[in-house]
């Protein structure tokens, strides 16, 4: 999990670690090989092993549901027509959408447009997945959805899953490594059980700014 107040650099951080930013100083590290030294055809290799769960979905708003979830297929693989379609029926039914492959991005509900961004996000089988609020724009009950879809497919196929998030019932429930950022710069890191007791002020601040969580400090 990454966590900070908005405008403290968490989306840059995760943009620059997939390739979508350009770094100035510093190394972007996936299993020792560094991103950024490598040419055009060794970081689309990385790319390869990479989804991507942007803020909103990012859909094109002019491809179907099917269409969304085989682009990266498209781009990245070199299956055939039918194996991309059984991959993306395969995934659309991972996400409790299937039959919903015809449909376009405006005919979908906001928790229904998330769970195809999971399916193309996972439909190269990566093992990065790097989500962008994946809560954004949710009512809490479909938030909590998103969420324990996210956590079952981590899980499930071994994913390495990077979320930047402000909804702290995320935090402490699926928290096991959390980093939080404070203009531009790691401020504190640890897990969900070490964010509650620590006296780091800025971290306090950010965490029990919410009813929600005041109420849990209150037990501790």
């Amino acid at each position: 999990m990454i966590i900070g107040e908005s405008g403290s650099g968490k989306t840059v951080l995760i943009r620059s670690m997939v390739g979508l930013n350009d770094i100035d100083t510093g190394e972007v590290l996936f299993d020792g090989r560094s991103f950024y030294d490598l040419n055009f055809s060794g970081k689309k290799e990385i790319r390869k092993e990479i989804g991507m769960l942007f803020q909103g979905g990012a859909l094109f708003d002019s491809k179907t549901v099917e269409e969304n979830v085989v682009f990266p297929l498209s781009m990245f693989t070199d299956l055939s027509e039918s194996e991309k379609q059984d991959r993306a029926n395969f995934c659309l039914q991972r996400v409790h959408l299937a039959n919903a492959n015809k449909l376009y991005p405006s005919e979908l509900s906001g928790g229904m447009k998330k769970r195809v961004a999971i399916a193309r996000a996972i439909s190269v089988q990566p093992k990065y997945l790097f989500c962008d609020e994946p809560n954004s724009g949710l009512d809490p009950k479909t938030a909590i959805v998103i969420d324990n879809l996210i956590k079952e497919i981590t899980e499930e196929y071994s994913i390495t899953t990077v979320v930047i998030t402000h909804d702290m019932n995320s935090v402490v429930e699926n928290g096991d490594n959390i980093l939080f950022i404070y203009k531009g710069e790691k401020w504190w890191e640890g897990n969900k059980e070490e964010i509650l007791r620590t006296d780091n002020k800025e971290v306090q601040d950010f965490v029990y700014a919410t009813k929600f969580m005041k109420e849990i400090k209150s037990k501790f």
